[in-house]
């Protein structure tokens, strides 16, 4: 599959160096497990602890705005299945590439990834202090649906309880409570698609 998408610059190694940090809850490294990578049609590599990389929607939004005669075009980027926004400084960074991994589709409409991007927008520049003629946002000029690349760290807690981690891998950034949140948003709503195809058993 093609799609247009930033590029993965974390590699799986520096992936597990990441999720594998040495820190005080794991005694400094002595309690932790190897982590495997997932290989498409090998069971035995999907037992936790491992890694998948997973690619995650989201839109870049370009708004058009004016202050007095100067014009300005921001690029924003607004997450494909929560749909909260953010400034995006990397548009051109985005590129079509053949995927082998799971790509999956947004659960935001291009009409509701423009509306957030607005209200982001004007949400910081109403925040703006001292600036008595603000910015007044015209039109979006332009919205593009790509995939951003996530590795997932699939692991057992205490009591034996399945949790994950995520991993920005464009950036190297740990992924926060949002991220996390789009993961299992994807994985649920991958699962329910699922279901919903297969055929009834009798």
């Amino acid at each position: 599959m093609t799609v247009l998408c930033l590029p993965p610059r974390v590699s799986a190694q520096e992936a597990i160096e990441k999720f594998n940090q040495r820190k005080l809850r794991n005694l400094y490294g002595l309690l932790l497990k190897d982590i495997r990578v997932a290989a498409p049609g090998e069971p035995a590599s999907r037992v936790p602890p491992f890694i998948e990389r997973l690619w995650l929607p989201a839109y870049a939004v370009c708004v058009h705005a004016y202050l007095r005669d100067k014009e300005s075009r921001v690029w924003t980027t607004v997450d494909g299945l929560a749909g909260y926004s953010m400034f995006m400084d990397n548009v051109h960074e985005l590129e079509l590439r053949d995927l082998s991994e799971d790509a999956y589709p947004p659960g935001v409409t291009p009409e509701q990834a423009e509306a957030a991007a607005r209200k982001g927008l004007l949400q910081y520049i109403l925040r703006q202090r001292g600036q008595f003629n603000k910015p007044i946002i015209d039109a979006v000029e332009e919205v593009r649906l790509f995939h951003r690349p996530v590795w997932v760290l699939y692991y057992h807690r205490v009591g034996k309880n399945l949790d994950i981690k995520a991993l920005d891998a464009y950036s190297g950034a740990p992924g926060g409570a949002k991220m996390r949140v789009a993961v299992l948003d994807a994985l649920m709503n991958a699962r329910k698609t699922r279901l919903a195809t297969e055929p009834a058993q009798l």
